[in-house]
C-alpha cells in the first residue's frame, strides 16, 4: 500500500500548476464555507442572545389563558409574586434565574401631550441576573432600587414626549379594579434596540411602583426565567410544566418570538445552499484535472498494465491522486479559515445590523462541530468521488491502444 501511496503523492506533484489550481479549487470551497458559515452561525447565536439574555429569557411562565390574549396586557391572569409558583420553578433542575414581572398597558404624559405605552415592572435584583444584556443599548441609568419611580424609555418614545434624563411626568394606568390610577415618573434612561415598536411604546419601571399604580401589591402577571445552556431551554420548560400543572403555560423563547427563530432557520438553510454551491465548484476542478491527467498519461498507464499491474490496481492510483488533492485542499483550507475567524473573534468580533434592525450588534463568528465536521467530510469525499469516473476510465483502457497513443 505505501508504494503506490507514494506514488500517487508523486503524481499529483507532476503537474503543479494544474494540482494547484485543483487544490486552490477545495480550498477555496473550505474557506468560504466555513468563513460565510461562521459570520452566519455567530450572527444566528447573536440574534438568539439578545432575545434571551435581552428581552424575553430562555422562557416565560403565564397563568393560563394568558398568551390568547397577551395583546391586551390583562391584568386579572396574575398570581402571587413570592408564592408556591415562583418557588416550584426555581426548585427545577436547570433554572438559574427568575424575574417576576408586572406587564401594563397605559399613558406617559409630559403635561402637554401624552401617548400609548406598554410598561413592564420588575425587580432590578432579578431582572439582570435573568437578563444579564437587558441594559446593552442604554443611554443614561437603569432601572433601580436606588429611584423608587425611576423608568427607562423607548429612544423614540422619550424623544416624541422631549423628555431627558431627570425630567418627568406621569403615567396613567387603568387597576385591575378598573380604576383609574396615576403616578409620577422620573425618566432614569432610554433604550435603542433598533426595534422600531419597542423604541416607540415600551417603557419599563420597579415592579413595587408598578404594583401600587396598579393597585396590585405582591402580584404579578409573569415569570421570565434563564436557564443553565441554551441547548436545554426544551427539556426545562417540560419540567417546569409537570410542576405547575395544568393552570399555567410554559413558553420558550421560540414561542415568544417565532420571528427569530425563522430567520435563523432560513439563515441555516442558505448556509447549506452556500455550502453546496463551493462543493460543486471544487468537484468540477477535480474532475478536470483527473480526466486530463488520464489523457496525459495514456501511454504511461499501458505500460502499467503491460508490466502486469491489474486494472483495480490503476482505479486505486488514481483515487489515490484524488484523495492526495482532497487532503491537500482541504486541510490547506481549514487551517486558513480557522486562522481567519479566530483571528476576527480575537478582536471582538465585526460590527454589523441584524435583519430589521437599525441596532449595531458585534457578531463573533463562530464555528460549531455540526458545521466543521460537514464540511470536511464533504469536501474530503466529494473530491474522492470526482475522482471516481477518470479512474475507471483509465482502468478501462485497451493496454495496445494506450500503448500505441501519442
Amino acid at each position: 500500500m505505501f508504494p503506490i501511496l507514494r506514488l500517487a503523492f508523486r503524481n499529483v506533484l507532476r503537474n503543479k500548476g494544474r494540482a494547484g489550481f485543483t487544490v486552490g479549487a477545495i480550498g477555496f470551497a473550505v474557506l468560504m464555507t466555513l468563513l460565510l458559515g461562521s459570520f452566519i452561525v455567530g450572527l444566528g447565536n447573536e440574534m438568539i442572545d439578545d432575545v434571551v439574555k435581552g428581552k424575553v429569557g430562555s422562557l416565560q411562565v403565564h397563568r393560563k389563558g394568558y398568551d390568547d390574549v397577551r395583546e391586551n396586557q390583562p391584568l386579572d391572569l396574575d398570581f402571587a409574586e413570592s408564592g408556591d409558583v415562583v418557588a416550584k420553578v426555581q426548585a427545577v433542575p436547570g433554572v438559574t434565574g427568575v424575574s417576576p414581572r408586572l406587564v401594563f398597558s397605559g399613558l406617559a404624559a409630559n403635561g402637554s401631550q401624552s401617548t400609548m405605552i406598554i410598561a413592564t415592572g420588575f425587580d432590578a435584583t432579578a431582572e439582570y441576573k435573568v437578563l444579564p444584556r437587558a441594559n446593552q443599548f442604554l443611554v443614561g441609568k437603569a432601572v433601580s432600587g436606588e429611584v423608587a419611580n425611576g423608568a427607562v424609555f423607548g429612544f423614540d418614545l422619550a424623544t416624541a414626549l422631549e423628555l431627558k434624563g431627570g425630567t418627568g411626568g406621569t403615567i396613567q394606568a387603568a387597576a385591575k379594579s378598573g380604576q383609574q390610577n396615576a403616578l409620577d415618573f422620573e425618566l432614569r434612561g432610554t433604550q435603542n434596540n433598533g426595534n422600531a415598536f419597542e423604541s416607540k411604546r415600551t417603557v419599563s419601571v420597579p415592579l413595587k411602583w408598578a404594583q401600587e399604580l396598579l393597585g396590585m401589591p405582591g402580584r404579578i402577571t409573569e415569570l421570565a426565567v434563564s436557564t443553565a445552556d441554551r441547548e436545554g431551554i426544551e427539556d426545562v420548560a417540560a419540567r417546569i410544566r409537570t410542576a405547575l400543572g395544568p393552570d399555567y403555560e410554559v413558553q420558550t423563547w421560540k414561542q415568544l418570538r417565532p420571528n427569530v427563530d425563522d430567520v435563523v432557520n432560513f439563515q441555516r438553510l442558505i448556509l447549506g445552499a452556500i455550502c453546496s454551491i463551493f462543493l460543486v465548484i471544487a468537484i468540477i476542478g477535480v474532475i478536470n484535472t483527473m480526466l486530463m491527467a488520464v489523457l496525459e498519461r495514456t501511454r504511461e498507464i499501458g505500460t502499467m498494465m503491460a508490466v502486469g499491474m491489474r486494472r483495480a490496481r490503476i482505479t486505486e492510483l488514481f483515487l489515490l491522486e484524488a484523495a492526495a488533492l482532497a487532503l491537500i485542499g482541504t486541510g490547506g483550507g481549514l487551517g486558513l479559515s480557522l486562522t481567519i475567524i479566530l483571528t476576527i473573534a480575537s478582536k471582538g468580533g465585526v460590527p454589523a445590523n441584524a435583519p430589521g434592525s437599525t441596532a449595531i450588534y458585534h457578531i463573533i463568528p463562530a464555528v460549531p462541530f455540526g458545521l466543521l465536521a460537514p464540511t470536511i467530510l464533504a469536501a474530503f469525499l466529494g473530491t474522492v468521488l470526482a475522482g471516481v469516473y477518470p479512474s475507471w476510465r483509465a482502468a478501462r483502457l485497451n493496454p495496445v491502444d494506450a500503448l500505441r497513443s501519442l
